[in-house]
C-alpha cells in the first residue's frame, strides 16, 4: 500500500508520498525514496520531493545543512571533523565528504541489487588506525582504519540478480577502499524486502549485523517447534572483525554460532549503551507495532508468530527457546501506529545541553522525526509517562511528548561528530544536517 503523509513547512503543506514499511501484502521499503520526479526511481516505490525545512522543538537548538546533493544515501559514518563516509544505496558507491564538498570519485562503487530494500545499506569504521597489511612481495605496510560495508550484491551492473546479502571488510588507503574480505554472506532470497543492514561495532570490537526474514518468513524455523534449524535469516549475528564466531549461543554449526539475537523481523538500528554495554534495536513491524528492544544475549524477539508486546494471554512454551538459551522479553516501547523506526542513538554528549546526555534518540522514516527517551536508573527501561506509561503508544498523538526533532525527510541515520553535535542523515532530502546550539 502506497501512504499519502503530509509534511508542513509553515504554512506550506507538502504531500510527501513513501511506501509504508510494514504491510506485508505488498512492495514496500524504508528506503522510500522522498525526491524529485526527475531522479532515478526505486524499483517498487513511489516518491515525491520533500522540502520541508527541520523543526527542532527545543528553540535552543536549530538544525543546519552541512551537505546536500545525495541520491537515496542509507547509511554514514564519521571519520573526522567534517569528514564523512556516506553510502548510496542504489549505485552502490562509498563517498566521501569533506568540509562541505563530495570528492569527485568514490571510494568505493560495487555491484548491488538494488530492488526496494535491497542494495548498499550498511557501515561501520574500527576506531584502530595505522593497522599492518602485508603487500604482494610479502613486506608489511601501514594502512587505514578498516571500513566494514553491508550490501546486497548483484551479479554484474546489468544483472540485478542478488548473489547474496555479505558484510566485507575493506582497508581504506589512499581515498580508496581496498583489500576486500567476505566477513558473512547471508541470503537476499526471496526478497526484496527485510535485508535489515545495520552493523555496529561493540564494546567487545566485534561486529554485530542486522537482517530480517528477506521477505521468505523463513524465520518462522526459529520460534515454531520441529520447523527446522535457522537459516542466516531474522537475527541480530556476533562475529569477530576476521568473520569467526564469537561465542556460541542457540547453536554450534553455522549460521546458528552466529547468532547473538533471533526472531527479528527486520531492523535498521543498533546500538550499545556506552553506560552499560547494553545493545539495544528498533525493529520494524506488519504494518503496525514497530519495536524498541534491550537486546541480551540469546534474546528471542518474537517474530513469528509475536510482533509488538505479546498478548496477556499467549503460551510462551509456542516459542523455540534453543534448550533455554534463548529467551523472549517484550518491546521497551511499541508504536501500534507504524513509523518506521531506523537508527537508535546513544547520545553520550553534553553539547545539545545536559537534558539531552546519554538519552536515547530514535529516527523513523515515515515522518522524519527523531524521539528522545530517558532510561531509568539501571538503563534496562525507558523512562514513559502519561499515555505512554505502559510502553505502548496507541496512536500517533500519543508520541507528541517524545518528539525532539522533526521534518527532515526519511532519516536513516544518527552519528554523534567529533564535535559532539548530533549529525542526521536525511534520506528524503538526499542531505546531512547538523544539530547543534542556536
Amino acid at each position: 500500500m502506497i501512504g499519502p503523509l503530509s509534511f508542513r513547512s509553515g504554512a506550506v503543506s507538502i504531500l510527501i508520498v513513501v511506501l509504508i514499511l510494514n504491510i506485508p501484502a505488498v512492495t514496500h521499503s524504508v528506503y522510500a525514496q522522498i525526491a524529485s520526479v526527475d531522479e532515478p526511481e526505486i524499483p517498487g516505490s513511489n516518491f515525491s520531493e520533500g522540502t520541508g525545512a527541520p523543526n527542532v522543538t527545543n528553540p535552543n537548538l536549530r538544525a543546519e545543512l552541512v551537505f546536500k546533493g545525495l541520491e537515496f544515501p542509507t547509511n554514514m559514518a564519521m571519520l573526522g571533523l567534517d569528514d564523512f563516509l556516506v553510502l548510496e544505496k542504489s549505485k552502490g558507491t562509498v563517498n566521501r565528504i569533506v568540509n562541505g564538498a563530495m570528492l569527485p570519485e568514490p571510494l568505493l562503487q560495487v555491484n548491488v541489487a538494488s530492488e526496494v530494500e535491497r542494495g548498499m545499506l550498511g557501515i561501520a569504521v574500527s576506531n584502530a588506525t595505522n593497522q599492518t597489511s602485508v603487500d604482494s612481495d610479502n613486506s608489511t605496510a601501514a594502512s587505514g582504519p578498516y571500513v566494514f560495508l553491508f550490501y546486497t550484491e548483484a551479479v554484474s551492473p546489468q544483472d540485478d540478480t542478488p548473489i547474496g546479502n555479505r558484510v566485507y571488510r575493506y582497508e581504506l588507503v589512499d581515498n580508496k577502499l581496498v583489500n576486500p574480505k567476505l566477513l558473512i554472506d547471508l541470503p537476499a532470497i526471496p526478497g526484496p524486502r527485510h535485508n535489515g543492514g545495520s552493523i555496529t561495532i561493540g564494546p567487545d570490537n566485534n561486529l554485530y549485523v542486522t537482517i530480517g526474514d528477506v521477505d521468505g518468513h523463513t524465520t518462522e524455523a526459529q520460534n515454531i517447534h520441529d520447523g527446522g534449524t535457522p537459516d542466516g535469516t531474522g537475527g541480530i549475528f556476533r562475529i569477530t572483525q576476521d568473520g569467526e564466531p564469537v561465542q556460541s549461543i542457540i547453536g554450534e554449526q553455522s549460521p546458528s554460532n552466529k547468532y547473538f539475537a533471533y526472531g527479528v523481523r527486520n531492523s535498521f538500528g543498533l546500538d550499545f549503551d556506552p553506560l552499560t554495554g547494553n545493545l539495544w534495536d528498533t525493529e520494524n513491524g506488519a504494518g503496525s507495532n514497530d519495536e524498541i528492544n534491550l537486546v541480551e544475549p540469546g534474546f528471542n524477539s518474537g517474530w513469528l508468530p509475536i510482533q509488538g508486546k505479546a498478548p496477556a494471554d499467549f503460551d510462551y512454551q509456542e516459542l523455540v527457546n534453543f534448550g533455554g538459551k534463548g529467551v523472549y522479553r517484550d518491546p521497551e516501547f511499541t508504536w501500534v501506529d507504524t513509523v518506521g523506526p531506523t537508527k537508535v542513538l546513544f547520545f553520550d554528549s553534553d553539547k545539545l545541553g545536559n537534558e539531552y546526555e546519554n538519552d536515547m534518540f530514535v529516527a523513523d522514516v515515515h515522518f522524519g522525526r527523531i524521539y528522545d527517551f530517558n532510561l531509568n536508573e539501571n538503563r534496562t527501561a525507558l523512562v514513559l509517562e502519561g499515555p505512554v506509561v505502559d510502553k505502548v503508544a496507541d496512536t500517533d498523538a500519543e508520541v507528541e511528548q517524545l518528539v525532539f526533532a522533526s521534518e527532515f525527510g526519511a532519516i536513516t541515520d544518527l552519528q554523534i561528530g567529533p564535535d559532539g553535535n548530533l549529525y542526521v542523515l536525511s534520506f528524503g532530502q538526499g542531505a546531512i544536517y547538523k544539530i547543534l546550539r542556536s
